[in-house]
């Protein structure tokens, strides 16, 4: 008797960055789906690295560093290597936005002591409290949103931003796509990959999947990102981690 598996016969397009996008399908496969990769941000330093610098040069005198992705972390290494600084025993506060940025930072050799309750970037401003007169710094990328800096300046805060990293379009197999005969699902990781698999796709397979398929968003910022490019959302997951997309997909799948 054959094992049956929660995503038997659905067919899903994974749309993430070049990092995440194996790693998720993976799971996809895992519970029965098939799943289609479609890598749609790729992680590259930014056209200009002063303000990183200058907040790496800084790293001993700030109150907190605040980390929004996994990929912030790695970049901020990368770049303190290249510079040849030392960033352990960090004595300021270390702020991620969820999990895997806290492992990211923890890994580094500098653990997070401050994760919101919801792992959005707006919930990290009341995760941290009073924070007027700190020195803040921000490395997130190039495209980030400005919320942030703008909400944390208005508590009080001194906030150094930084590029440290830039998110630009993917070279995705587009072939794979066409030759699927239908998408059931497709499963959005954050805004930026909902806006690159728009305009990486050429418009008739991106009126297709629109037609096709129900989107699963890992935010709500994902979410809004899916919606205005006209994607029908079917869900956002409750936890806004891999491990909670893939949940949230599950749960979907099992309600029809």
């Amino acid at each position: 008797m054959a094992v049956r598996h929660p995503l038997d016969g659905a067919t899903v397009l994974v749309a993430a960055s070049e990092d995440l996008v194996e790693r998720l399908a993976h799971a996809v496969r895992e519970h029965g789906g098939r799943a289609i990769p479609f890598p749609t941000v790729r992680v590259t330093p930014p056209p200009d690295l002063r303000k990183l610098d200058q907040g790496l040069r800084m790293w001993h005198r700030l109150d907190c560093v605040v980390f929004t992705s996994a990929q912030g972390v790695e970049a901020v290494v990368e770049r303190a290597q290249s510079l040849g600084l030392d960033l352990s025993r960090f004595a300021g506060t270390v702020a991620v936005v969820g999990p895997a940025t806290g492992a990211a930072a923890e890994a580094a050799g500098f653990p997070a002591s401050i994760l919101p309750e919801e792992f959005l970037t707006d919930a990290i401003p009341n995760a941290l409290g009073d924070v007027r007169g700190q020195t803040i710094f921000l490395p997130r990328s190039r495209l980030a949103r400005k919320g942030l800096a703008e909400e944390l300046r208005a508590r009080g805060a001194k906030v150094l931003e930084a590029d440290a990293y830039d998110a630009v379009p993917a070279e995705p197999d587009l072939a794979s796509v066409r030759r699927e005969r239908k998408f059931d699902f497709v499963l959005l990781t954050s805004a930026s990959a909902a806006n690159n698999l728009a305009t990486l796709l050429p418009d008739d397979l991106r009126k297709r999947l629109i037609d096709e398929a129900g989107a699963v968003c890992i935010g709500p910022i994902a979410a809004e990102a899916a919606r205005s490019l006209g994607f029908r959302v079917r869900a956002i997951a409750r936890e806004h981690t891999v491990p909670g997309l893939v949940e949230c997909l599950l749960e979907v799948q099992a309600h029809g």
